[in-house]
């Protein structure tokens, strides 16, 4: 992703998004409608490089930061990655029981909302209203100050406060798609 245009946060996610108004995501039923939340059009120095949304067997949108220089034909990870699930194909609660990655979660409470790590502190995932948001960095503290700066597309939550609390029956993963 070397060398690509400037991206217009507002303008590319508006081309992608389907829902409700402005700000949501999903095509589905209304369990599937969900907000969607990113860190803006700059993070931890890292400009937006991409604004993606995956419709097939995982349903999810993806804002990416920075870039990376493949060194060889296995490519490369950016260096952070929010993505936005509907709480009902992605949450905490999918977890209990299992390891995921690496390792056994540590939970946390972020800006209100329950969260946990996993990935030895590289993956950070908060469970909010209809959403669930899944910060990728390269460590725990990025992973932090990117969740710091997240934002709802329609600016009614804005950095550092708190984030909508999970709706009844996500967590536990009760909530059906």
């Amino acid at each position: 992703m070397q060398g690509g245009p400037s991206i217009g946060l507002g303008i590319l996610a508006s081309t992608l998004l389907v829902g409700a108004g402005a700000g949501l995501a999903g095509a589905g039923p209304p369990s599937e409608v969900f907000p969607l939340y990113s860190a803006g059009e700059r993070v931890d120095e890292l400009p937006l490089a991409a604004v993606l949304r995956r419709d097939d067997t995982a349903r999810y949108v993806s804002f990416v930061y920075g870039d990376c220089v493949a060194s060889s034909d296995l490519g490369c990870a950016p260096p952070a990655e929010i993505q936005v699930w509907p709480a009902c194909r992605r949450n905490l609660a999918l977890y209990e029981g299992a390891e995921s990655g690496g390792g056994p979660a540590e939970r946390f409470t972020v800006r209100g909302v329950p969260a946990a790590l996993f990935d030895d502190g590289t993956r950070l995932e908060l469970e909010t209203d209809r959403s669930t948001i899944v910060v990728f960095a390269g460590a725990r503290e990025r992973a932090f100050r990117i969740s710091a700066a997240l934002r709802s597309l329609d600016d009614s939550v804005l950095p550092g406060r708190p984030l909508p609390k999970p709706v009844r029956g996500q967590e536990g993963g009760a909530m059906s798609c």
